[in-house]
């Protein structure tokens, strides 16, 4: 279980496909997007939100917030493994964008521009990843199967 943890660590951080450089489609508001007149500005559409995907810094602060509400489940839980599972997915639903724009990244072979968003988290994603690791609950639920496979759909089954 530690290194299905550290495997989906290092996944979310350092994927192995090569990096390519994409530029986002212009939002609304950049110097790239057609301007408004003023008369429209009273009518304007409302911004649609980019993408998590296409938002690395804020996936990465989404990534760390996963971390640390695993932390604080692991805490919470202590060795009853079945509320740790329950906790499990209730993460899963609430962090369900983070595991789908990490997929799509990594898909799209931007593991290395990901993993340079995270670099300034680096201390708080080992901080976390180590109370994981040394957690009361990891030690006693490792082999819960439960428990296993809601840590897996959170953060991954290693490959």
């Amino acid at each position: 279980m530690q290194r299905a943890l550290l495997i989906a660590l290092v996944a979310l951080g350092c994927g192995t496909k090569s990096s390519t450089t994409t530029t986002p489609p212009p939002t609304p508001g950049s110097a790239s997007a057609a301007p408004r007149d003023a008369a429209s500005s009273t009518d304007a559409a409302p911004v649609q939100p980019v993408p998590l995907d296409r938002d690395l810094p804020r996936l990465a602060q989404r990534s760390v917030a996963l971390y640390q509400a695993v932390v604080v489940a692991f805490r919470a839980a202590g060795p009853d493994c079945a509320a740790a599972a329950k906790q499990l997915g209730e993460l899963h639903a609430a962090y369900a964008d983070v595991a789908a724009a990490n997929v799509k990244v990594l898909h799209d072979g931007r593991a290395r521009e990901l993993k340079a968003a995270l670099a300034k988290y680096d201390d708080q994603l080992d901080a976390a990843a180590k109370e994981i690791v040394g957690s009361q609950t990891m030690s006693k639920c490792a082999s819960d199967r439960t428990f296993t496979q809601a840590f897996d759909d959170l953060v991954g089954a290693p490959p």
